[in-house]
């Protein structure tokens, strides 16, 4: 474990805030130095996702921290399939039977091929094959766009290794007033005998004028799977506030919220677990349109603190254990 000044101040700022004083930050810097090397949390796990200085031995041993996650993905998922993943051309190919939109990789196709979409799709967005959270991702609108300036573009694409999708929009049940299309994750696992365990699931919306729904500002409302319903505020995932009722920018009451096609949405997201079994621990990100629920990717290394900061329920790490 290496202690920098930032994980320093970053214990400063959480002793006043859970209302120590000042000189007692050492005592909790102890406590989050045992907590690392004892049950592998980061510093973030310690001061922003399990408020670690006041979980008992107990919590902090079944907390799904950092490390843990790491060791999951390790032992799960085998690392020669992890690139159907991680490419989104051969995802979208893996996945062809859950995915509506139209799509098209440029650097394997022709400009009359790009022509042909853009004529149908003027609007599109563009992302790069093997980019993650959201990095990378430009939109693009092609209307009255002249022939050279069309090959300039399509010339990008191919440069920078990108592929394209038609712009989808949320259903009109989900949809808060956002530029973004917001997404669904929904963490699966798939345990020794192949079946498959719905774990945990949020909407991610974004604020503003973002175009991707992980951009800063990005809000994370989690859902009983059970019910398919919000079940709880929403929180910032940069800045980590709590508390959102109501979508930034938008007076819809979020919460109690019911989720459509939800059932279609479990039995996507299943089917999908089941067509990469050697990759058993899967984020997935699925979109819900009028007429569709839509994969948008899987990721192997999905983020873990969602388990234990949202939602109603929490220390995850034996019943993730149990299923491997």
């Amino acid at each position: 474990m290496i202690i920098g000044r930032s994980s320093i101040k970053s214990i400063k700022t959480y002793t006043q805030r859970i209302g120590l004083r000042n000189g007692e930050w050492v005592k909790v810097f102890i406590d989050y130095v045992i907590s690392n090397m004892r049950y592998g949390f980061s510093i973030d796990d310690y001061v922003v996702k399990g408020n670690g200085y006041t979980l008992s031995k107990y919590e902090k041993k079944r907390f799904f921290t950092l490390k843990k996650a790491f060791w999951l993905q390790d032992h799960v998922n085998n690392p020669e399939y992890i690139h159907f993943l991680e490419n989104k051309a051969e995802a979208l190919n893996l996945f062809k039977d859950l995915v509506s939109r139209s799509w098209l990789y440029t650097p394997k196709s022709s400009f009359g091929d790009f022509k042909d979409f853009v004529t149908k799709t003027s609007v599109f967005i563009a992302k790069p094959v093997g980019g993650q959270e959201g990095e990378g991702i430009e939109k693009h609108s092609t209307s009255g766009v002249s022939e050279e300036d069309l090959k300039t573009l399509y010339n990008h694409l191919v440069k920078n290794d990108m592929l394209i999708e038609e712009c989808i929009k949320a259903h009109d049940d989900i949809y808060l007033g956002t530029t973004a299309l917001s997404t669904f994750r929904i963490y699966t696992m798939i345990d020794q005998k192949g079946e498959v365990h719905i774990l945990k699931a949020k909407y991610r919306v974004g604020t503003g004028k973002a175009i991707t729904d992980t951009a800063d500002g990005c809000i994370a409302y989690p859902i009983s799977i059970k019910y398919g319903v919000i079940e709880g505020p929403g929180i910032n995932e940069v800045l980590y506030s709590e508390n959102y009722f109501y979508h930034p920018g938008c007076d819809k009451l979020v919460v109690g919220m019911k989720i459509p096609m939800w059932d279609h949405v479990l039995e996507v997201v299943t089917k999908a677990a089941k067509k990469i079994p050697q990759v058993r621990y899967v984020g997935w990100d699925i979109a819900i349109t009028n007429s569709s629920v839509e994969i948008i990717e899987g990721n192997h290394n999905p983020y873990h603190g969602t388990f234990e900061i949202m939602g109603i329920e929490r220390l995850w790490w034996p019943k993730l254990k149990a299923l491997i």
